[in-house]
């Protein structure tokens, strides 16, 4: 079957009919159908007309939908799943004494697979009761059993039924925070066991997806970074990074490079239309221009940027210089929830406290980018990001909670208001992963409950940072 082409009627296929909705398209139009019947056929979205036109008794199931509002599923283009198990922890004067800490904290603490497993889905199921459909997971394997702890992040995917994208964290030095000393591996080390992540990563079917996420530029040589670049063109896969999140970073990088970090990137090749950029806050207008020139994608986390006090992107000049923009819940340990309509709001909120209404962001830029520039950045926005024919059938289905009401402006409501609470259902690949608000495959109660009982290993660990010097 082709991932960017439409999905042929098949005998025996699946489907599911989703009557008399609301419907966000965010196709090429931004049409919002009235009262629209869809046909789930498989996977894919087969057909979307007027309510009763789409033969409502050839189907195996159908959703009374009238009331409601079905989007396309939202993307998290960067995020950090293991560290929900430090959600409330270190709230820090400076990014470089809260990353000592976390960092510490989760050596301390020393993840099993069996917890990463438990974290994740955890973790998962927050981003699903979101509206979340697919999530990029930028991943530090635990040295102890890194390929089981790869696999238990990925089973997480498969079992809470979200789209994963395992983003293998990389990196051989630290520049720019003299308090991590990074677990060092030899370059060819380094490169066999991304081999050896990628191979177990793609025996997990196409909803688990792979990528080389070397850590930030400064936290790698230019060997590793030209061999991850190098690695991903022979897998096919995209990669993904921090990249100028601070101004310590920034600096980090004229000190290593002698010139600005974009401009060292674009001399040794790493850029290109399969990078993305997590945060970009710290960039001059010359490096914005050569990531336009290259393709590359940029993520905004607002809500770490803020409560790490990293600083405030300049999203107006990226989107009018036509970067492709997503958005990321990051780390909740960074940020706050695993939400992207955290991001949205806070997105167009946060220029309005700084500037002027020339570097605005509007509400439905905002949900745009939670929506399509998410599937952009993740490189699947030939199959995700709006609500099309032949297009991947992620997603949401909201029965409004009084924070949307009286439905004024959807788009701008949904960007502004919605907190999770109107999210009723979820689809990825054709199948109903929430129902109702409540979980069709995973056991939500036994998974927290687990969760919760890594609590006192949590304090245990907290304590070991605040003794150690």
């Amino acid at each position: 079957m082709k991932e960017d082409g439409l999905h042929p009627l098949s005998f025996g296929a699946m489907k599911t009919l989703l009557k008399g909705a609301r419907i966000l398209t965010m196709n090429p139009r931004r049409e919002i159908l009235e009262g629209a019947d869809l046909l789930i056929e498989d996977d894919r979205i087969a057909r979307i007309g007027p309510a009763g036109s789409l033969g409502a008794e050839k189907v195996n199931e159908a959703i009374e939908c009238a009331g409601k509002v079905v989007l396309p599923g939202l993307v998290s283009a960067h995020s950090h799943l293991t560290g929900m198990f430090q959600r409330g922890l270190w709230d820090e004067s400076s990014f470089e004494s809260w990353s000592r800490k976390s960092t510490a904290t989760e050596k301390f603490f020393n993840p099993s697979a069996e917890d990463i497993y438990v974290i994740h889905s955890a973790a998962c199921m927050e981003f699903i009761r979101h509206g979340v459909t697919t999530v990029l997971n930028m991943f530090t394997a635990p040295l102890n059993d890194p390929l089981e702890c790869v696999n238990s992040a990925c089973q997480a995917f498969l079992d809470t039924g979200i789209r994963g994208i395992l983003a293998l964290s990389l990196r051989d030095q630290s520049p720019d925070n003299a308090g991590i000393v990074p677990d060092m591996m030899a370059l060819d080390s380094w490169m066999t066991f991304a081999r050896e992540a990628a191979r177990l990563v793609s025996r997990m079917g196409p909803r688990v997806l792979f990528m080389l996420a070397p850590s930030a530029p400064q936290r790698c040589s230019d060997r590793l970074l030209t061999s991850c670049r190098a690695l991903a063109e022979e897998l096919k896969v995209g990669i993904h990074t921090h990249l100028a999140e601070t101004r310590r970073h920034a600096e980090t990088g004229r000190e290593l490079y002698g010139e600005p970090i974009v401009n060292h990137l674009e001399k040794i090749g790493f850029l290109g239309p399969t990078l993305s950029g997590a945060h970009a806050i710290w960039l001059e207008d010359q490096e914005i221009d050569i990531l336009k020139r290259h393709d590359v994608k940029i993520v905004h986390n607002p809500s770490s940027n803020m409560k790490l006090g990293s600083g405030v992107a300049r999203l107006r000049k990226m989107l009018d210089k036509g970067l492709a923009v997503g958005l990321g819940a990051d780390s909740v340990n960074a940020g706050t929830i695993y939400s992207v309509f955290e991001q949205m709001k806070l997105s167009v909120l946060l220029p309005r406290s700084l500037w002027g209404p020339a570097d605005w962001v509007r509400p439905s830029e905002a949900f745009a980018m939670g929506t399509q520039g998410g599937a952009r950045a993740v490189l699947l926005d030939g199959i995700l990001g709006s609500i099309e024919e032949g297009k991947k059938a992620d997603l949401a289905i909201l029965n409004p909670s009084i924070s949307l009401l009286p439905v004024n402006d959807l788009m701008d409501e949904l960007a502004l208001c919605e907190n999770g609470g109107s999210v009723e259902s979820v689809f990825v690949d054709g199948k109903p992963v929430m129902l109702g608000k409540r979980f069709t495959a995973i056991d939500e109660e036994a998974i927290l409950e687990r969760f919760c009982s890594l609590r006192p290993r949590i304090a245990k660990a907290e304590a070991d940072v605040l003794q150690s010097p």
